[in-house]
């Protein structure tokens, strides 16, 4: 039976053919503008409503890169042939709070979620360790579950800790409540608490992340270190839910080099639709975060295919469902289809649609730019790339790469996002986009991306500074 398409179908569809046929006038060497803006223009648009991780949107952006890695002559590297990557993502749910119990002078002593606790993040039914109290600037001791004080007076660092705490390592975080967390304390604790899981042998996030009130943290404080600490509940039946990678492959030409693998990759997925967003505009476009990550790669992509085959074998992925938890990496890592220590270097691209006025106006910078020699390297040739001049933001562990560098995979992401305020608001429109910037960073890289992938060079990481370790 032939259904007809509905008008967003539609809409999509005509977009998809624009943009298709301005990319297939592009040139082999250079990046051009105005199938950057093309690009951007579909991948933003409100036609895809904002791409929210795991819908119909995220897939449909999914098959656009695909249909154009077919017409590179890229080789599909997803699920049956296909270019598109099917992960499937077990929802579950608490049949009630979950708790966090410890034993304190022969009591059990039981803090529930809503009241004394809320529980930020689980990975899973439930997490145990040892108390272990530390500095809040100190890391999470891996194993236990560590307690980090809040810090009056210095809330917005304090609160960007949180990106740092979810892959640590340790089997869960105690984090004291701040002002902010009080104030929608019952918002936040009326809330069904839920994580989710997938097959494969897909790494966890294995951090749990609870937040605790002034009360609870002051009692805590005086126990012992090394004090069991319980955390979980009952769990429903789980819900299904499905998020997709979009990945390609140019195999390797040299006999030796290609077997060995580069991956350039970035994150398909924002936020979609928010109805409960303030003002009239409910979709979250995430022009900046991340459709201008994903030009790169496949603007990259198709000059790599247009050239010389690469000595190394190059993978073009675009993840799914970053932002709801980074399953299309941990899946992809998970499940590698070559050996991981064949992988070299992995590069992220986020969020340079906008320059960074903290760096030259030509220049993108690389998270954990200390960490390995890869930055110094790509600099050697050619990249503008410069140190990530935002530490104390931790934007090393917030994006993709850090999945694969807890692998101990050398990964980095490159950027210019400048702290805009932009960042995850219905405003991260096309019409904020500096497409000049954009244009000029992408073509900076293709140079030092195509001796990465010619290269017989190897990254490292710098003493004490390997994630994995």
């Amino acid at each position: 039976m032939i259904r007809m398409l509905s008008v967003r179908t539609g809409i999509v569809c005509l977009l998809f053919l624009l943009v298709t046929g301005l990319n297939a006038q592009s040139s082999n060497d250079v990046i051009a503008e105005r199938n950057v803006r093309a690009h951007m223009e579909f991948l933003a648009g409100d036609a895809l409503k904002g791409r929210g991780s795991g819908t119909e949107y995220e897939l449909i952006a999914g098959e656009y890169f695909a249909s154009l890695m077919r017409q590179f002559g890229i080789e599909p590297g997803g699920d049956d042939g296909s270019y598109i990557q099917t992960v499937e993502i077990r929802r579950q749910s608490f049949a009630a709070p979950p708790t966090l119990t410890y034993s304190a002078a022969g009591s059990a002593i039981v803090l529930t979620h809503g009241k004394e606790i809320l529980v930020f993040r689980m990975n899973s039914g439930s997490a145990t360790g040892p108390l272990r109290k530390i500095n809040a600037q100190d890391q999470p001791v891996p194993g236990s579950v560590s307690l980090i004080r809040y810090e009056a007076g210095n809330e917005e660092a304090f609160g960007r800790r949180f990106g740092g705490l979810f892959d640590s390592g340790a089997a869960a975080v105690l984090v004291e409540e701040t002002p902010q967390f009080r104030a929608g304390w019952d918002r936040f604790g009326s809330r069904k608490v839920s994580f989710s899981e997938f097959g494969g042998n897909a790494p966890a996030a294995q951090t749990a992340v609870i937040v605790i009130s002034k009360e609870a943290a002051d009692t805590l404080s005086k126990i012992e270190d090394g004090v069991e600490i319980k955390i979980g509940g009952n769990l429903e039946e789980p819900e299904i839910n499905r998020t997709w990678n979009s990945v390609g492959i140019i195999k390797g030409s040299d006999p030796k080099l290609s077997s060995e693998v580069i991956l350039l990759s970035a994150h398909m997925d924002h936020l979609g639709i928010r109805p409960d967003a303030p003002g009239d505009d409910k979709i979250f476009n995430g022009a900046d975060d991340d459709a201008s990550g994903c030009v790169a790669v496949i603007e990259l992509a198709r000059i790599l295919a247009a050239g010389e085959r690469p000595k190394r074998t190059v993978y073009f992925v675009f993840f799914g469902s970053e932002e709801a938890g980074g399953f299309g990496s941990r899946y992809f890592v998970g499940n590698l289809p070559f050996p991981k220590e064949k992988l070299v270097a992995n590069l992220q691209w986020e969020m340079i649609g906008r320059p960074d006025e903290k760096v030259a106006s030509d220049e993108l910078w690389l998270t954990g730019f200390d960490r390995s020699n890869l930055g110094a390297e790509l600099a050697k040739h050619g990249a503008k790339l410069v140190n990530d001049p935002h530490p104390d933001q931790n934007f090393f562990q917030r994006s993709d790469n850090y999945t694969l560098a807890r692998q101990g995979i050398i990964a980095h992401t490159v950027s210019s996002y400048g702290l805009h305020t932009d960042y995850h608001h219905a405003s991260d429109e096309i019409g904020t986009i500096d497409f000049e910037h954009m244009t000029r960073s992408i073509n900076s890289m293709v140079g030092p991306v195509k001796w990465l992938v010619n290269s017989d060079f190897k990254p490292t990481w710098y003493e004490g500074k390997d994630p994995s370790q």
